[in-house]
Protein backbone atom coordinates (compact mmCIF):
# COMPACT_ATOMS: atom_id res chain seq x y z
CA UNK A 1 0.00 0.00 0.00
CA UNK A 2 0.89 3.64 -0.13
CA UNK A 3 2.78 4.52 2.87
CA UNK A 4 3.23 8.16 2.26
CA UNK A 5 0.52 9.49 4.71
CA UNK A 6 2.69 7.88 7.64
CA UNK A 7 5.25 10.50 6.69
CA UNK A 8 3.40 13.39 7.70
CA UNK A 9 0.00 13.16 9.77
CA UNK A 10 -0.67 16.85 8.67
CA UNK A 11 -0.57 15.74 4.94
CA UNK A 12 -4.11 15.19 3.85
CA UNK A 13 -3.85 14.55 0.38
CA UNK A 14 -1.54 11.54 0.92
CA UNK A 15 -4.10 10.32 3.42
CA UNK A 16 -7.01 10.50 1.25
CA UNK A 17 -5.01 8.93 -1.31
CA UNK A 18 -5.73 5.30 0.69
CA UNK A 19 -9.12 5.97 1.90
CA UNK A 20 -12.04 3.64 1.10
CA UNK A 21 -14.59 4.86 -1.51
CA UNK A 22 -17.28 4.75 1.27
CA UNK A 23 -15.55 6.65 3.86
CA UNK A 24 -14.92 9.13 0.45
CA UNK A 25 -18.46 9.34 0.37
CA UNK A 26 -19.50 9.89 3.08
CA UNK A 27 -16.60 13.44 2.88
CA UNK A 28 -18.35 14.23 -0.52
CA UNK A 29 -20.99 14.34 1.32
CA UNK A 30 -20.20 16.33 4.44
CA UNK A 31 -18.67 18.75 1.59
CA UNK A 32 -21.73 19.06 -1.05
CA UNK A 33 -24.53 18.90 2.09
CA UNK A 34 -26.20 15.66 0.68
CA UNK A 35 -25.35 16.83 -2.91
CA UNK A 36 -27.26 19.93 -2.40
CA UNK A 37 -24.68 22.09 -2.39
CA UNK A 38 -22.68 25.17 -0.44
CA UNK A 39 -22.24 29.25 -0.41
CA UNK A 40 -19.09 28.52 0.09
CA UNK A 41 -18.27 25.52 -2.45
CA UNK A 42 -18.20 26.44 -6.13
CA UNK A 43 -21.04 24.21 -8.75
CA UNK A 44 -18.15 22.96 -10.52
CA UNK A 45 -16.69 21.29 -7.36
CA UNK A 46 -20.08 20.06 -6.07
CA UNK A 47 -20.53 18.30 -9.80
CA UNK A 48 -16.85 16.74 -9.54
CA UNK A 49 -17.87 15.28 -6.16
CA UNK A 50 -21.17 14.07 -6.77
CA UNK A 51 -20.29 12.39 -10.37
CA UNK A 52 -17.11 10.24 -7.78
CA UNK A 53 -19.54 9.34 -5.54
CA UNK A 54 -22.39 8.31 -8.06
CA UNK A 55 -19.80 6.20 -10.04
CA UNK A 56 -18.14 5.42 -6.95
CA UNK A 57 -14.62 6.26 -8.75
CA UNK A 58 -12.38 8.41 -7.13
CA UNK A 59 -9.25 9.41 -9.54
CA UNK A 60 -5.94 10.19 -7.54
CA UNK A 61 -6.61 14.09 -8.33
CA UNK A 62 -10.34 14.16 -7.14
CA UNK A 63 -8.90 12.61 -4.12
CA UNK A 64 -6.65 15.57 -3.78
CA UNK A 65 -9.33 17.91 -4.91
CA UNK A 66 -11.56 17.11 -2.16
CA UNK A 67 -8.66 17.26 0.56
CA UNK A 68 -8.13 20.66 -0.99
CA UNK A 69 -11.75 21.88 -0.70
CA UNK A 70 -11.88 20.55 2.80
CA UNK A 71 -8.80 23.09 3.64
CA UNK A 72 -10.84 25.75 1.83
CA UNK A 73 -13.46 25.25 4.55
CA UNK A 74 -11.26 25.43 7.29
CA UNK A 75 -10.45 29.13 6.65
CA UNK A 76 -12.63 31.95 5.99
CA UNK A 77 -12.90 33.43 2.17
CA UNK A 78 -10.41 36.52 2.79
CA UNK A 79 -7.77 35.10 4.78
CA UNK A 80 -7.94 32.29 2.32
CA UNK A 81 -6.86 34.63 -1.03
CA UNK A 82 -3.91 35.69 0.70
CA UNK A 83 -2.79 32.01 1.02
CA UNK A 84 -3.13 31.85 -2.41
CA UNK A 85 -6.67 29.65 -2.22
CA UNK A 86 -4.95 27.34 -0.62
CA UNK A 87 -6.83 27.16 2.86
CA UNK A 88 -5.32 26.47 6.27
CA UNK A 89 -3.26 23.78 7.28
CA UNK A 90 -4.97 20.10 7.58
CA UNK A 91 -3.02 20.52 11.15
CA UNK A 92 -4.65 24.41 11.80
CA UNK A 93 -8.02 22.87 11.00
CA UNK A 94 -8.17 19.81 13.13
CA UNK A 95 -6.80 22.14 15.67
CA UNK A 96 -9.38 24.71 15.47
CA UNK A 97 -12.10 21.61 15.69
CA UNK A 98 -10.66 20.22 18.65
CA UNK A 99 -10.46 23.61 20.34
CA UNK A 100 -14.43 23.83 19.60
CA UNK A 101 -15.08 20.84 20.82
CA UNK A 102 -13.65 21.72 23.62
CA UNK A 103 -10.91 18.84 23.67
CA UNK A 104 -7.38 18.87 25.36
CA UNK A 105 -4.07 18.51 23.43
CA UNK A 106 -0.82 19.92 24.02
CA UNK A 107 0.14 23.22 22.33
CA UNK A 108 2.21 21.89 18.89
CA UNK A 109 0.39 18.73 18.89
CA UNK A 110 0.41 16.97 15.14
CA UNK A 111 -3.04 16.06 13.58
CA UNK A 112 -3.22 12.28 14.24
CA UNK A 113 -2.61 13.40 17.96
CA UNK A 114 -5.32 15.77 17.84
CA UNK A 115 -7.45 13.39 15.54
CA UNK A 116 -6.94 10.96 18.40
CA UNK A 117 -7.74 13.01 21.24
CA UNK A 118 -11.39 14.18 19.48
CA UNK A 119 -11.97 10.76 18.80
CA UNK A 120 -11.06 10.02 22.30
CA UNK A 121 -13.59 13.24 23.95
CA UNK A 122 -16.33 12.45 21.80
CA UNK A 123 -16.41 8.33 22.81
CA UNK A 124 -16.48 8.98 26.25
CA UNK A 125 -18.91 11.63 26.19
CA UNK A 126 -21.16 9.35 24.88
CA UNK A 127 -20.25 7.05 26.97
CA UNK A 128 -20.79 9.20 30.22
CA UNK A 129 -24.37 10.04 28.96
CA UNK A 130 -25.53 6.23 29.16
CA UNK A 131 -27.23 4.23 31.77
CA UNK A 132 -25.65 0.99 33.32
CA UNK A 133 -27.72 -1.11 31.48
CA UNK A 134 -26.82 1.03 28.34
CA UNK A 135 -23.21 0.88 28.31
CA UNK A 136 -23.53 -2.79 29.39
CA UNK A 137 -24.92 -3.77 26.11
CA UNK A 138 -23.05 -1.55 24.56
CA UNK A 139 -20.10 -3.49 26.07
CA UNK A 140 -21.52 -6.18 25.11
CA UNK A 141 -21.91 -6.04 21.26
CA UNK A 142 -19.21 -4.16 20.96
CA UNK A 143 -17.10 -7.57 21.74
CA UNK A 144 -19.09 -9.47 19.59
CA UNK A 145 -18.27 -6.54 16.70
CA UNK A 146 -14.66 -7.18 17.54
CA UNK A 147 -15.00 -10.95 17.72
CA UNK A 148 -16.90 -11.16 14.21
CA UNK A 149 -14.00 -8.46 12.51
CA UNK A 150 -10.98 -9.99 13.62
CA UNK A 151 -10.16 -6.84 15.78
CA UNK A 152 -8.06 -7.26 18.55
CA UNK A 153 -9.77 -7.07 22.09
CA UNK A 154 -9.59 -4.02 24.19
CA UNK A 155 -11.26 -0.49 22.89
CA UNK A 156 -8.42 0.50 20.21
CA UNK A 157 -8.39 3.97 19.04
CA UNK A 158 -9.36 2.67 15.95
CA UNK A 159 -12.40 0.95 17.23
CA UNK A 160 -13.60 4.33 19.01
CA UNK A 161 -13.45 6.05 15.88
CA UNK A 162 -15.45 3.73 14.29
CA UNK A 163 -18.27 3.99 16.42
CA UNK A 164 -18.06 7.91 16.57
CA UNK A 165 -17.32 8.88 12.70
CA UNK A 166 -20.36 6.05 11.92
CA UNK A 167 -22.40 7.78 14.71
CA UNK A 168 -21.69 11.23 13.26
CA UNK A 169 -22.15 9.93 9.83
CA UNK A 170 -25.83 8.96 11.01
CA UNK A 171 -26.25 12.55 12.28
CA UNK A 172 -25.46 14.37 9.78
CA UNK A 173 -26.05 13.15 6.44
CA UNK A 174 -28.40 10.25 7.41
CA UNK A 175 -26.62 7.06 7.21
CA UNK A 176 -24.13 5.46 8.84
CA UNK A 177 -20.78 3.70 7.69
CA UNK A 178 -20.60 0.34 6.64
CA UNK A 179 -20.34 -2.03 9.36
CA UNK A 180 -20.34 -6.52 9.77
CA UNK A 181 -24.06 -7.38 8.82
CA UNK A 182 -23.85 -10.37 10.90
CA UNK A 183 -23.46 -8.22 14.28
CA UNK A 184 -25.70 -5.36 12.72
CA UNK A 185 -28.55 -8.44 12.08
CA UNK A 186 -28.01 -9.99 14.94
CA UNK A 187 -27.71 -7.42 17.95
CA UNK A 188 -28.64 -3.81 15.83
CA UNK A 189 -27.29 -0.99 15.45
CA UNK A 190 -29.75 1.33 17.31
CA UNK A 191 -28.35 -0.89 20.43
CA UNK A 192 -24.32 -0.92 19.05
CA UNK A 193 -24.65 2.71 18.10
CA UNK A 194 -27.79 4.72 19.25
CA UNK A 195 -26.07 6.32 22.71
CA UNK A 196 -23.72 7.33 20.24
CA UNK A 197 -26.22 9.05 17.78
CA UNK A 198 -28.18 11.10 21.00
CA UNK A 199 -24.93 11.81 22.29
CA UNK A 200 -23.48 13.41 19.07
CA UNK A 201 -26.47 15.19 17.85
CA UNK A 202 -26.45 17.02 20.65
CA UNK A 203 -22.61 17.99 20.19
CA UNK A 204 -23.49 18.36 16.35
CA UNK A 205 -26.58 21.20 17.01
CA UNK A 206 -23.64 23.21 18.74
CA UNK A 207 -21.35 23.18 15.75
CA UNK A 208 -24.33 23.79 13.35
CA UNK A 209 -25.05 26.99 15.23
CA UNK A 210 -21.37 28.06 15.65
CA UNK A 211 -20.81 28.72 12.17
CA UNK A 212 -21.28 27.20 7.99
CA UNK A 213 -17.76 26.03 8.23
CA UNK A 214 -18.15 23.95 11.25
CA UNK A 215 -21.09 22.43 10.12
CA UNK A 216 -18.20 21.09 7.06
CA UNK A 217 -14.91 20.81 9.66
CA UNK A 218 -16.32 18.94 12.28
CA UNK A 219 -17.89 15.78 10.82
CA UNK A 220 -14.85 16.03 8.30
CA UNK A 221 -12.49 15.88 11.08
CA UNK A 222 -14.12 12.86 12.49
CA UNK A 223 -14.57 11.37 9.60
CA UNK A 224 -10.41 12.08 8.22
CA UNK A 225 -9.65 10.13 12.31
CA UNK A 226 -11.59 7.31 11.16
CA UNK A 227 -9.69 7.20 7.82
CA UNK A 228 -6.34 7.55 9.27
CA UNK A 229 -6.96 4.20 11.65
CA UNK A 230 -7.87 2.40 9.23
CA UNK A 231 -5.16 3.33 7.03
CA UNK A 232 -2.85 2.64 9.84
CA UNK A 233 -4.33 -0.70 10.47
CA UNK A 234 -3.76 -1.87 7.26
CA UNK A 235 -0.50 -0.62 7.06
CA UNK A 236 0.45 -3.10 10.54
CA UNK A 237 -1.06 -5.77 9.23
CA UNK A 238 1.67 -5.51 5.91
CA UNK A 239 4.61 -4.81 7.73
CA UNK A 240 6.91 -7.20 7.60
CA UNK A 241 7.77 -9.17 10.87
CA UNK A 242 11.95 -9.25 9.89
CA UNK A 243 12.86 -6.17 8.34
CA UNK A 244 9.43 -3.69 8.99
CA UNK A 245 8.83 -3.43 5.82
CA UNK A 246 4.95 -2.23 4.39
CA UNK A 247 4.14 -4.47 1.59
CA UNK A 248 0.65 -4.64 -0.12
CA UNK A 249 -1.98 -6.89 1.19
CA UNK A 250 -1.53 -9.35 -1.38
CA UNK A 251 1.80 -9.91 -0.76
CA UNK A 252 2.77 -13.77 -0.06
CA UNK A 253 6.54 -12.40 0.60
CA UNK A 254 8.25 -9.28 1.64
CA UNK A 255 9.22 -7.04 -1.29
CA UNK A 256 12.52 -5.91 0.55
CA UNK A 257 13.87 -9.12 2.61
CA UNK A 258 11.45 -12.16 0.72
CA UNK A 259 10.38 -12.92 4.49
CA UNK A 260 7.20 -14.82 4.05
CA UNK A 261 4.48 -12.31 4.63
CA UNK A 262 1.49 -14.32 7.08
CA UNK A 263 -1.76 -14.80 4.65
CA UNK A 264 -4.78 -12.96 5.61
CA UNK A 265 -8.34 -14.65 5.06
CA UNK A 266 -11.32 -11.99 4.03
CA UNK A 267 -13.79 -12.35 6.72
CA UNK A 268 -17.06 -14.26 4.86
CA UNK A 269 -19.42 -11.10 6.75
CA UNK A 270 -21.16 -9.19 4.31
CA UNK A 271 -21.62 -5.15 4.91
CA UNK A 272 -24.38 -3.47 5.28
CA UNK A 273 -24.70 0.70 6.59
CA UNK A 274 -26.02 1.19 10.19
CA UNK A 275 -28.62 3.14 11.33
CA UNK A 276 -30.20 4.10 14.29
Amino acid sequence: MDTAFLKDSGDLAALLQVADVDDLDALVDYITDNGNGRVALSKDARERFVACKNTRNYRAADRGAIASEILLFGGNSVANLFRGGKGVSYNELAGDVGVHLKVTFAKGADARTIEEAIVAKLYSDAVAKMSSDELREFMANMGAFRAATGMAAGMSVYAMSMVVASAMASTVIGRGLPLAMSVIASRGAGVLLGPFGVALSGIWTVAELASAAYRVTVPCVVQIAHIRQKALQKALECRCSKCTKINTLEAKFCSECGNPMPQKTVPSTALATSSF
